[in-house]
């Protein structure tokens, strides 16, 4: 099992949490929850028994999961969450099925990912590609403690890797002045691990802000601090 992606979302005033998790083992299954005010909005989940079955490996996995969950959080920063909310013709438990590239048993079509789904409706919207921003250990955020984050920034739609891109990461607090944590540049594939540590507050609410800045645009994603 491999461990999942958190964000919160804000649009139109209402902030959304995205939650991706590898259920892994015997239910390869990558399921996505959208939360608001704790109510569970919307509920995605890709099978991936055929790439288990085609050699995938953990890397190949932990992608689909990342491209998911930055789909899934393209959708909401575009205004569409009722992409997501929609009443379905399947069962809810029914989940969408991902297969190895190639035409399905019988001669038909392979079945779509939920994000090549929405990707091809943003595109058709936009006409253009943006940066999407992913970052993995956001939820394990803690005053006066060390961190580590690690940051990928991608396009969307496309799901290409931007290199060069600047990411800034910064502490903003309401008992101090805002506080550049860490930053540089992503490499070929897109990546960057940043590290620091966070200051100690007493009291007072604290964010995390990790913004990327590229010729292709910017993004942000923001991490409460916990105590």
């Amino acid at each position: 099992m491999l461990t999942g992606f958190n964000t919160d979302i804000e649009s139109d005033g209402v902030t959304y949490h995205v939650q991706t998790e590898d259920r892994g083992g015997a239910n390869p299954l990558i399921e996505s929850l959208v939360y608001m005010r704790g109510e569970i909005l919307a509920t995605r989940r890709t099978a991936y028994r055929d790439l288990l079955d085609a050699g995938a490996d953990a890397s190949a996995i932990r992608a689909l999961m990342e491209r998911q969950h930055r789909t899934i959080i393209e959708t909401i920063r575009s205004g569409r969450l009722d992409v997501l909310t929609e009443p379905r013709t399947a069962r809810e438990n029914e989940v969408t099925t991902v297969h190895q590239d190639g035409p399905a048993e019988g001669g038909g079509k392979a079945q779509r990912t939920l994000d090549e789904v929405i990707a091809d409706w943003l595109a058709e919207q936009r006409g253009s590609e943006r940066l999407g921003l992913a970052v993995e250990g956001g939820e394990e955020l803690y005053f006066g403690a060390p961190f580590g984050l690690r940051v990928a920034v991608r396009t969307v739609p496309g799901d290409a890797p931007v290199g060069d891109a600047r990411v800034l990461v910064r502490f903003l607090s309401t008992e101090m002045k805002a506080v550049v944590l860490s930053e540089g540049v992503t490499d070929q594939d897109g990546r960057l691990d940043v590290a620091g540590a966070l200051p100690q507050a007493a009291k007072g609410t604290g964010l995390v802000v990790v913004t990327v800045q590229h010729a292709r645009g910017s993004d942000e994603v923001k991490f409460r601090v916990k105590r």
